[in-house]
């Protein structure tokens, strides 16, 4: 791979410079983002030419294009892709419902192998093995960052300002990627970082204590993940889900009972034996507002997945067993590490269906009609 710059007309990205991200702010200003733009291609530089998926329009098909490779900036390293997830957020990226600028190369559950360092680089070496994580860094200099916890800070940056992991190449920042463990396979490291990590640190969030029990609520990309991990750090696992198959199922990936749901999923929880942890993984607010009356007292409601207005009639289950909800995404790096180390010790398997990265927009489709058992991942052809 030779970098390319912008300096021979075949740039494909450019950016804001460090020193306008990092420069101090003013009181009230707002801190610019660095933001790699799609720009013209030199028709002549076809021999450094990388293949992409890009988001063109929204609620159209992706293009693949043939861009030139990423330059990284100081801070920076190109990975060169070995395999990216596929999860509902690319839908809603697709559909609009994400804040993204188009055009883009979109993909946020990306793994490779690092080909390029950028100046100031002090941690990664060229043929390291990783993955990126949707954010990759915080500003620095907030009480967030200060604290050692920049996923809280305002002013991240993640894939949606450099680009995604549909493509050979990608750049990220240092700080966003995670060395994967020896032996553990790309197909299955890529799930890690985004449905084993959004899973992981929702169970951490609900601050599971020894003997509890964790219903997971939904069986998906998400929730097949949640199953198994609760139950690998040994806590008894009961899974609620609308699909008979899919109640089977949740046995064999660790559940001690699959209980299928109809109208009242609350009852049926609490016909089972309740849970003091309820995992949402599903898309469907209702049914996320109908099985809190299966928690038991002191319960714990954490939601990951992407739903519509959550909406509770009745409040007596959190008042009078003294309940609460809360709202989990990405959380510390430490949930992702040992989601890893899970992984590689053969605890945690994703179940993936792989597939090449012609057949993007197919298997976009898939994954938008719920049809993916469990995780869709793509490797470049």
């Amino acid at each position: 791979m030779r970098p390319v710059s912008a300096s021979d007309g075949r740039d494909f990205v450019r950016s804001v410079s460090d020193k306008d991200v990092m420069a101090p702010l003013s009181r009230g200003a707002v801190r610019p983002r660095r933001i790699f733009i799609v720009g013209v291609r030199d028709p002549s530089a076809k021999e450094d030419a990388m293949r992409a998926a890009v988001i063109t329009r929204l609620n159209s098909a992706w293009e693949f294009q043939d861009l030139a490779d990423p330059e990284p900036g100081p801070g920076q390293v190109v990975v060169r892709i070995h395999a990216c997830g596929m999860c509902y957020s690319d839908v809603l990226v697709h559909r609009g419902h994400w804040p993204v600028r188009l055009p883009i190369v979109p993909g946020h559950e990306p793994v490779g192998e690092v080909v390029a360092l950028g100046p100031g680089t002090t941690t990664l070496r060229v043929g390291d093995r990783v993955g990126v994580s949707w954010m990759q860094r915080g500003e620095g200099r907030c009480a967030a960052c200060q604290s050692w916890h920049p996923v809280a800070c305002p002013h991240t940056t993640t894939w949606m300002d450099l680009g995604g992991g549909y493509a050979d190449l990608m750049v990220a920042w240092e700080t966003g990627c995670t060395l994967l463990p020896d032996g553990l396979d790309y197909t299955d490291a890529a799930v890690a970082f985004c449905a084993g990590f959004t899973s992981m640190s929702g169970l951490r969030n609900a601050e599971p204590r020894p003997g509890e029990r964790v219903c997971v609520l939904g069986v998906g990309g998400l929730g097949h993940m949640a199953v198994q991990l609760a139950a690998a750090i040994g806590l008894e696992t009961v899974v609620l889900t609308t699909s008979p198959d899919k109640a089977e199922y949740a046995r064999e990936l660790g559940a001690a009972e699959g209980v299928v749901v109809g109208d009242d999923p609350g009852k049926a929880l609490a016909d089972a034996g309740g849970a003091d942890i309820i995992l949402a993984t599903t898309t469907s607010a209702d049914l996320v507002a109908r099985v809190l009356s299966g928690l038991r007292y002191g319960g714990r409601l954490v939601t990951m997945g992407v739903t519509g207005p959550l909406r509770i009639d009745d409040m007596t289950t959190l008042l009078f067993k003294q309940c609460s909800i809360k709202g989990s995404t990405h959380n510390n790096r430490s949930d992702l590490v040992e989601v890893l180390t899970l992984m590689a010790a053969g605890k945690v398997r994703p179940r993936v269906e792989t597939y090449p990265f012609s057949e993007i927009n197919e298997v976009l489709k898939r994954v938008e009609a719920g049809q993916v058992r469990y995780r869709a991942v793509l490797t470049p052809n």
